[in-house]
């Protein structure tokens, strides 16, 4: 592959902010996309899918009812705008900096670059399909769907976010999680006269709530407990009369997922302070992404093909969720983490390294090499 291409594609994409909410950021680095996909004749459908986000690229060797392999990368960051002229792509010898780099726009190029360096005879009998997702940063709200018609049609999906451990880190379970915005309700009054006029505090009520919920965290089984968001009140000499916090659960299994639910209902239905009430105002969740038996021999069939080429191939742990959790309940057999080596994700520290695409790339043409000759 040309190493130097790949960079002065990687600087491109990198230098256009393109956070999950800005639609005309993803829409150019979709620009981008598309034009190399049809420089190397691959067939690019364009999905517009919200004025929210940008559109979604579902990308194909041939037109088929169904494909061998599917490969699958995000182009929004977590990034606000300005970011990348504040710190635009920059390169130190091996490593790379910038927003996005490894999250994930180098996994995007590595899926050009596998696409371009497909040998003709894998090109010829395998169908197979790119799929470059809008909003994967806000748990593809807006994409799940159509993400899901798309995987249903495929035998097995890489993940191409980057990998972990100089290359060798790979992740084939994910954590689930849930998300309550909730609202606190109380009854204002003049703070100097609480004891003679009725009032609740919405704060007392929601720090109440904060404590309890901290209680349902557990170490053991990896169930996380945060409250990321807790605001209310609006000057201090005034009970406040509202509140608001929004939660977040992570956990492993389901059943911690029913655990966590029933949890906070019951917290919601049973107040603490006279006269408060609370309701959940936003809540959405994603399943936890458990590895199917198919799967776990696949991927033993692919680290056997990564120890032939000397490459080490062991799975990374990861709390992060990513496409994956919402694939899985479409195609039995996904590989995640399987991008170029990278770090330090969603901070100004993000890096990844350049010696890690080519091998990233030979895997893969060995992986669909060993599919083309009969492991489908």
């Amino acid at each position: 592959m040309d190493i130097n291409e790949y960079v002065s594609q990687l600087e491109t994409l990198v230098n256009i902010d393109s956070g999950s909410n800005n639609p005309q950021g993803v829409g150019k680095v979709a620009d981008h996309l598309e034009k190399w996909y049809r420089d190397i004749g691959w067939i690019v459908k364009r999905h517009e899918i919200s004025d929210e986000v940008g559109p979604l690229l579902e990308i194909v060797n041939r037109e088929a009812e169904h494909y061998d392999a599917m490969f699958i990368g995000h182009m929004d960051t977590v990034f606000p705008d300005g970011t990348a002229d504040k710190r635009p792509f920059t390169r130190e010898g091996d490593i790379c900096y910038g927003p996005g780099v490894e999250d994930m726009k180098n996994g995007d190029l590595a899926m050009l670059h596998i696409a371009k360096n497909l040998p003709n005879d894998i090109n010829e009998n395998l169908n197979i399909c790119m799929v470059h997702n809008p909003d994967e940063e806000i748990s593809s709200q807006y994409s799940k769907e159509l993400l899901k018609k798309i995987g249903s049609k495929c035998s097995r999906i890489f993940v191409m976010e980057s990998s972990q451990e100089n290359g060798a880190g790979h992740v084939f379970e994910r954590k689930g999680k849930s998300n309550f915005v909730i609202d606190f309700y109380g009854i204002s009054a003049h703070a100097g006269y609480i004891f003679e006029h009725e009032n609740a505090s919405a704060i007392e009520e929601m720090a109440y709530f904060i404590n309890e919920a901290a209680k349902l965290k557990n170490e053991e089984k990896k169930t996380s407990i945060n409250i990321g968001i807790a605001e209310g009140g609006n000057v201090v000499n005034q009970v406040p009369d509202h509140a608001h916090i929004e939660l977040e659960a992570r956990y492993n299994s389901v059943e911690e997922k029913k655990r966590i639910f029933d949890s906070v209902i019951a917290l919601i239905e049973n107040p603490h302070v006279k006269g408060c009430r609370a309701l959940i105002s936003k809540y959405y969740e994603t399943d936890p992404w458990v590895q199917s038996e198919e799967g776990w021999k696949y991927i033993e069939r692919v680290g056997k093909i990564a120890e032939k080429m000397g490459m080490e191939f062991k799975e990374k742990k990861r709390g992060g969720l990513s496409d994956a959790n919402h694939l899985s309940a479409v195609c039995p057999i996904i590989l995640d983490g399987m991008g170029p080596f990278g770090s330090n994700a969603h901070s100004e520290k993000e890096y990844m390294t350049l010696s890690s695409v080519e091998p990233c790339v030979e895997l893969f043409i060995n992986i669909l090499e060993d599919l083309k000759n009969g492991s489908r």
